[in-house]
């Protein structure tokens, strides 16, 4: 059996969707959450918070996952928001503009509660 990189758990209507490895070209977190973005989408679980804490590294790909992850729920009415990005990462997404874009947060209940607040 293969070893998960993307683990999802449910929490308050929300899905928190935890990323472990790399979100880099070749590595298998970046196929998993694009197939698990497309699966959460498909089944409209659209409330998804990308908790990002075990992710060590990030190229233009995983840039380009995540994203993927954004405008999946966005094109279904609902919203992605990203969970503990590392500070190498924080930097890498306000780099390409993507803090604007993302609701990004540290706390894993405040990034929960935030649906429910614009509910």
């Amino acid at each position: 059996m293969m070893e998960s990189h993307v683990s999802a758990q449910s929490l308050s209507g929300v899905t928190v969707v935890k990323v472990h490895g790399p979100l880099k070209l070749g590595h298998p977190a970046l196929d998993e959450l694009r197939l698990r973005c497309s699966e959460l989408g498909s089944r409209n679980e659209v409330r998804v918070v990308i908790d990002l804490e075990a992710v060590p590294a990030v190229d233009s790909s995983g840039i380009g996952a995540l994203l993927y992850g954004f405008t999946t729920m966005r094109n279904r009415g609902g919203e992605c928001k990203l969970l503990n990005p590392s500070k190498l990462m924080r930097e890498v997404l306000e780099l390409v503009g993507l803090l604007k874009v993302f609701s990004v947060y540290q706390d894993r209940d405040q990034a929960v509660a935030s649906f429910h607040h614009a509910a």
